[in-house]
């Protein structure tokens, strides 16, 4: 039965839809064209793409775009004709589809003619006349009902003992025998018999079933190892005991937000068995940890590169073969550092008119001031090449091209974002090439007759960039978002309660400029997909780079600095991050507070602080209220803005962010000490100005026993901290932020 899930779930709601969608959207959306054959070609397949989207309350041009808007339907694949072959062979296929009476199908059938009923009145506006946000209501409805119904089938399927065989219908793989009646227990405990090994293809498609979110298939991707990489085992020797915590922090963050769709890939199952015990809130269903044993079949082949089983370099390479895997089962993957934190739902932006064409979304690294991107001159339409037709088609009316460079866009794996094709079967596209000779160059090196010992040539930073600057169509372009664009928000749902905040915020990300490239499948001939294929350099607000720097005396310092701003008239209303200048957050855990403008950090998303020692990055994300796994995080100050909720450390940290290099003098870096009363909410902060503050500012650092000492040289570091190294014009200070 199951096996026909797909398609005859299309044509039973598809023939209800049909008609509507295209009433609805017809007048609503216009999309790009041009009197060129390809660019016809991109306004069609943009329309195929058209039916997939939910009816919303207020379609926009922009909603159209969405590859990844949660659907009521799933189109035909192959042979959309199919439709109109005649009533009664359609009527015949989906009582094969159906199977027995049931309760679930009655409901579903039930649901169809409601549906069915309500668009005819929508159409004609009988009853005082239908809304979109009714229909959306009533299909959501549908779509619990159609679930609940393919999981009986699935179900009786299973107890009648068939061999589930694939489901091979483009760029879906996934098998039936991993349906939920096989999902082991989620008790938090591991079964000493039970394979939670993902190289295996039957667990790992269980992984799948149980950890993906299925109304998008959405799934994301952490790796916790060890870490004897080689790098930090003299280094950062904290991070061995640290990147547990780092990790459930992030899942705490995550779920505070409603996202649980998460799996770590593990250096052993013995790791997964300290995660679910230790963090059982976060790691205690199955599916949430699991570890791979792909690579290690060849103990020699490790010997000659000085690796055991669970190191690092070993444990990089297998996450990127999940990820690779989980692309095929037709599943988005968003692959993230254990040390990132998420200061609202990424995924509202990721599906909003500014990210949506983009197939995948990687943070950047900017170091010196010249490497973040610029718009100096946007791009008059009416003179538009064929080239940046083609770009200007897919990107939409609201994202506007620049005439200008970036020459050196460095992608971080450590925040990076991978959709699932909507258009083109996986197979097809370069993305799937892509990740085939990615995971060809890992085995290709391990497999190296001439390995010399030395495992840093297996590090998977340097080697995924080589290997996807070979798919870029020329270099990256710039872009930027255009007036018409009123939020870039999916359904304009700013996730702050405070519209002047949602105010601030879009006005400062629109002054950030995009960078994106092409990548083609091999060989590169501009023009070979229909829809091109967009890499998106994150604009650093989204996935950015946060630079930290201990200060000793935290809360005097703040305080000193509070007082020296307001003399000097530089302490705006603008910027509520001084004492009673910031307000309470009513949504604090799932929108957090950040210093800068509107209290949010002025829109950032995800904060990586790269390049930082890990009892560093503890120590900021207690002072800035972003760390979860205290006992105790509030305070019993009443007058003070958590200056005083520092008993644990009377230090501070200094931070600063690529984004903030666009800030007004004096809000491009600032100090914070204390907790505050709770997550997320407004921490004891105070903007730095760029003008010397040798007598209010004294550096320390984190020694390699991480024990604190004063640090001199502080004209240098005052030069380096403000936008996170945008004063220095080498490297935007890299061994300056590291201790």
């Amino acid at each position: 039965f199951s096996s026909l899930w797909p398609n005859m779930r299309a044509r039973v709601v598809y023939s209800l839809l049909f008609v509507t969608v295209l009433v609805v959207f017809s007048e609503s959306f216009c999309f790009a064209s041009s009197t060129t054959t390809k660019n016809t070609a991109v306004s069609q397949a943009l329309q195929r793409g058209r039916r997939r989207y939910l009816l919303e309350e207020k379609p926009t041009a922009s909603d159209a775009r969405i590859h990844l808007h949660r659907s009521l339907f799933i189109p035909p694949k192959e042979g959309e004709e199919e439709k109109e072959k005649g009533e009664k062979e359609t009527q015949k296929s989906e009582n094969e589809w159906r199977g027995a009476e049931t309760k679930t199908l009655a409901n579903l059938l039930e649901l169809e003619q409601k549906y069915g009923k309500m668009m005819s009145d929508f159409r004609e506006q009988k009853g005082g006349g239908m809304s979109l946000a009714d229909l959306d209501r009533i299909g959501d409805e549908y779509r619990a009902a159609s679930r609940a119904h393919h999981e009986e089938l699935e179900r009786a399927k299973s107890m009648l003992g068939k061999e589930g065989g694939d489901r091979d219908s483009g760029d879906d793989r996934r098998s039936d025998d991993s349906d939920e009646s096989t999902i082991p227990r989620t008790d938090g405990g591991i079964d000493n018999n039970e394979n939670i090994d993902v190289n295996d293809r039957a667990t790992r498609e269980r992984f799948f079933k149980a950890r993906a979110r299925k109304e998008d298939d959405e799934l994301i991707v952490f790796a916790v190892g060890d870490t004897r990489d080689h790098r930090r085992v003299t280094k950062d020797p904290a991070i061995a005991t640290i990147s547990t915590d780092f990790v459930a922090n992030v899942a705490l963050n995550l779920k505070a937000m409603g996202i649980e769709h998460y799996v770590v890939v593990a250096s052993s199952k013995e790791l997964c068995e300290t995660l679910k015990t230790r963090y059982a809130e976060v790691f205690g269903e199955y599916g949430s940890c699991g570890f791979s044993t792909a690579y290690t079949e060849n103990a020699q082949q490790l010997e000659k590169w000085n690796l055991k089983v669970g190191d690092m370099f070993l444990l990089w390479m297998q996450q990127w073969l999940f990820v690779s895997q989980a692309m095929e089962y037709g599943y988005s993957v968003m692959r993230v550092d254990s040390d990132v934190v998420f200061l609202e739902d990424p995924y509202k932006i990721i599906n909003g008119p500014l990210m949506s064409p983009f197939r995948v979304i990687s943070q950047t690294d900017l170091f010196a001031a010249n490497t973040r991107p610029k718009c100096d001159r946007k791009v008059d339409k009416a003179t538009l090449t064929e080239e940046r037709k083609r770009y200007s088609a897919a990107l939409g009316n609201d994202i506007v091209l620049c005439d200008d460079a970036v020459p050196n866009a460095l992608l971080n794996i450590g925040l990076i974002y991978f959709r699932k094709s909507t258009l083109t079967p996986h197979k097809e596209t370069a993305l799937y090439d892509f990740f085939v000779k990615l995971n060809g160059k890992f085995q290709s090196i391990l497999e190296d007759q001439n390995a010399d010992g030395n495992a840093e040539r297996l590090l998977d930073q340097p080697i995924f960039r080589d290997v996807m600057n070979q798919f870029f169509v020329g270099s990256f372009k710039v872009a930027t978002a255009g007036d018409g664009m009123t939020s870039m928000y999916q359904h304009n749902a700013c996730p702050h309660d405070d519209a002047n905040e949602c105010e601030i915020i879009q006005k400062e990300r629109k002054v950030t400029a995009l960078s994106f490239v092409e990548i083609s499948k091999q060989p590169r001939n501009l023009g070979d997909a229909i829809v091109p294929e967009l890499v998106l350099g994150a604009p650093d607000w989204f996935f950015g780079r946060g630079c930290l720097r201990g200060v000793a005396d935290g809360t005097k310092t703040v305080r000193s600095i509070r007082d020296m701003m307001t003399k000097a008239n530089l302490d705006k209303s603008e910027y509520p991050i001084g004492k009673d200048t910031c307000p309470a957050n009513p949504r604090a855990g799932t929108s957090m507070r950040a210093p800068g403008k509107a209290a949010r950090g002025g829109g950032l998303v995800a904060v990586h602080a790269v390049y930082s020692k890990a009892k560093k990055r503890v120590d900021a994300m207690r002072a800035l209220g972003w760390w979860r796994l205290d006992e105790d995080s509030t305070t019993t100050q009443k007058d003070d803005d958590a200056c005083e909720n520092n008993s644990g450390n009377a230090n501070g940290i200094l931070f600063t962010h690529t984004y903030f290099r666009q800030n007004e003098i004096g809000y491009k870096a600032f100090v914070c000490a204390g907790k505050p009363k709770a997550v997320g909410q407004c921490a004891c902060c105070s903007g730095v100005p760029e003008i010397t503050l040798e007598k209010e500012l004294k550096f320390i650092e984190y020694a390699a026993d991480d024990q604190i000492r004063p640090v001199g040289n502080t004209e240098k570091l005052q030069r380096v901290a403000h936008g996170c190294g945008a004063l220095d014009d080498f490297n935007g200070g890299w061994n300056e932020f590291w201790n």
